[in-house]
């Protein structure tokens, strides 16, 4: 099939003698196999054989192991078919509110692919992951329905911040970074926030995360042009470079720094010293 040949002859022999194996290691081979095998005929409808791959995959999706559902829900966001994803919709549904947190984050990705790929098949998606988000513990359930909310409706991602803005210096590395990158293309076309905006970047200047400080670094100068908020951010970028073991962090961190004190000489001129602290790292 990889060199091309859709091997159509196969689909009844692998539903009638791989299909209903509990062999974990065969139930991932089937799912690129599902991936790649013809699932329409010639006149674009779906074939019927389709009809008991939908019914295998919705019960892998209740199945009691949750690696199983896991990888299950991955591969219904490699799907396409409407037809085949239509019924699978309640069950991935029911996986947001599964016990375990590796389950929940993969259906959270999973109603985000069908939401892209279908929309008409769940229609209230953002509205959905919005109730999920503010309900969930787990830092990578609440990134991924985040990111949801920013693609897919992010007047909503907006409300939700709105909540939350005191509460975004504890969050997890995940959900700063889902944070910092919305905030960085919603603030061309929010002007409203562009100020809250800020506030929350500043904050997370004193991240625990070097990944965090660095990109609310970025951000900061690319939403404001005031001193202040540029000092804060060349001040930023020494701590990061001091702090930093690794010479090729630093030399990107001091690039960083070197361009903005290019643009904004007149502010920098007294942090220049501070470069030197560098040297005796």
């Amino acid at each position: 099939m990889a060199s091309g040949d859709s091997c159509e002859g196969l689909l009844m022999h692998v539903i009638r003698f791989v299909l209903p194996s509990k062999n974990k290691h065969l139930k991932k081979l089937l799912h690129f196999y599902w991936e790649l095998c013809p699932k329409t005929n010639e006149d674009g409808k779906l074939k019927q054989e389709m009809i008991l791959v939908c019914n295998a995959l919705r019960n892998d999706l209740q199945h009691p192991n949750e690696y199983i559902r896991a990888s299950t829900l991955r591969f219904l966001c490699k799907l396409r078919e409407a037809e085949i994803l239509e019924p699978l919709v309640p069950t991935a549904h029911a996986c947001l509110e599964h016990r375990h947190a590796y389950v929940r984050r993969n259906a959270a990705f999973a109603i985000y692919s069908i939401y892209k790929t279908a929309e008409h098949l769940i229609p209230d998606a953002p509205e959905l992951m919005q109730t999920f988000l503010v309900a969930e513990a787990d830092v990578n359930c609440k990134r991924n329905a985040f990111i949801m909310l920013c693609n897919c409706a992010p007047e909503l991602a907006v409300d939700y911040l709105k909540q939350v803005y005191g509460q975004v210096s504890g969050y997890d590395e995940p959900m700063q970074l889902a944070i910092i990158e919305f905030i960085r293309k919603d603030s061309r076309n929010n002007l409203a926030e562009r100020s809250r905006y800020i506030r929350c970047i500043v904050d997370l200047l004193n991240a625990k995360s070097h990944a965090v400080k660095y990109d609310a670094a970025n951000t900061l100068v690319s939403l404001t042009h005031s001193p202040a908020a540029i000092k804060a951010a060349a001040d930023c970028y020494i701590e990061l470079a001091v702090k930093e073991a690794d010479n090729n962090v630093k030399l990107i961190v001091l690039e960083r720094f070197r361009e903005l004190h290019t643009k904004y000489e007149h502010v920098l001129d007294d942090t220049v010293m501070d470069v030197l602290r560098v040297l005796h790292t």
